[in-house]
């Protein structure tokens, strides 16, 4: 098992790279990043998308996925309609490398984000998220997601 400290630190170093290298790009690097960990995801049988899902309970799987994971060690979706969700993070592994590169003026990866993103594109879907609040002592993150576009 890999140490979240570790990979932590792993994720901050990876980011500067980014950042240096890609700068202003370094946000769609990482959403494209997304959609390659769906696609391994996919392969390797740790969730599955079909047509059919409706996408709050897609962004769901991916939550399970990476809680099973451990990249956090829970996350809540809560419904709000079948077109919003406020989602509450806890125990996120990657907080204090998020919020050094937030303070830095860089870009993080936001591997759930992405993932999200990237998953809900498959079934010809746009979401807006809103992060609404963080706590990076206590590892936690709050985002409300609303459903703008289904084809």
């Amino acid at each position: 098992m890999i140490k979240p400290g570790f990979f932590d630190t792993i994720n901050y170093s990876i980011c500067c790279a980014v950042n240096k290298h890609l700068g202003k790009k370094a946000k769609a690097f990482f959403r494209e990043v997304g959609e390659y960990h769906l696609d391994e995801a996919i392969k390797h049988g740790f969730i599955t998308i079909e047509s059919s899902d409706k996408p709050l309970d897609v962004l769901i799987k991916i939550a399970r996925y990476l809680e099973s994971a451990g990249y956090m060690k829970t996350i809540s979706i809560n419904k709000l309609s079948e077109k919003e969700a406020s989602i509450q993070m806890q125990g996120v592994s990657v907080t204090q490398s998020s919020a050094r590169l937030l303070k830095e003026n860089k870009e993080p990866s936001h591997y759930m984000t992405n993932i999200m993103f990237a998953a809900l594109s498959r079934l010809g879907v746009k979401a807006d998220l809103q992060d609404l609040n963080y706590d990076v002592t206590n590892a936690c993150f709050n985002e409300y997601w609303r459903i703008i576009d289904e084809n």
